[in-house]
């Protein structure tokens, strides 16, 4: 039953309900994979921060850069940027760590501006779906007059439909969109955090190593 209601109404819709329901099948496909990537890749940074700190203090950086690579995440990929760069003065550690960052970002943003895309232009399709399905009610009325009710219903119909699919695709892909961005500006803050923290810890070692020559 549900089945026939769904291709009555996109069969009700007319024209304008093929690009919708296309733009819903890549929304979706999108949001799928950005959930995948999101698990694949969780808010552990602390725990990683705290291990990587310790193989520092105790000079194993081979173990530290270990980590890192065994995470294998863009977070871990800024850190181990860093770690392979700790002969740098700290305001040259922290710029290598935020062009790999830059990089990194890349990820986090993949298939964002089709997902934005989608969610802006749904429901200008609807709207279109909207106009030519009162111009078709007009051409009827022009036609026949208005004294046949059903004749006026398919277009009526066609606007209807066309208008709340398009929100039903739109305002669930502007949702997506933005909680994929705060996922964006969470990675990014985690990065001048670690990137910062790492920063000052190789500099701690450099002062105490400085200390210990004198």
């Amino acid at each position: 039953m549900q089945k026939i209601f769904l291709i009555d109404l996109f069969v009700s819709g007319g024209p304008v309900m093929i690009p919708i329901m296309l733009c819903s099948v890549i929304g979706l496909a999108i949001l799928i994979e950005r959930i995948r990537f999101y698990y694949r890749n969780q808010n552990n940074g602390a725990a990683l921060m705290k291990k990587v700190k310790f193989a520092l203090i105790t000079r194993n950086f081979v173990d530290a850069m270990k980590l890192c690579r065994e995470e294998n995440t863009p977070l871990s990929n800024v850190m181990a940027a860093g770690i392979d760069h700790l002969d740098l003065n700290k305001e040259d550690l922290l710029d290598v760590m935020r062009a790999e960052a830059m990089i990194q970002m890349k990820k986090y943003e993949k298939h964002l501006g089709i997902l934005g895309t989608i969610a802006s232009i749904t429901p200008l399709l609807g709207l279109t779906g909207t106009v030519t399905g009162m111009i078709s009610s007009f051409s009827v009325i022009s036609t026949i007059g208005i004294g046949d009710p059903t004749a006026l219903a398919g277009g009526i119909s066609e606007a209807l439909y066309t208008t709340a699919a398009g929100l039903m695709i739109g305002i669930p892909s502007l949702i997506a969109h933005n909680w994929c961005e705060s996922k964006s500006l969470e990675f990014t803050e985690q990065v001048e955090i670690y990137s910062l923290e790492l920063a000052n810890q190789v500099t701690t070692m450099e002062v105490g190593l400085e200390k210990a020559a004198a």
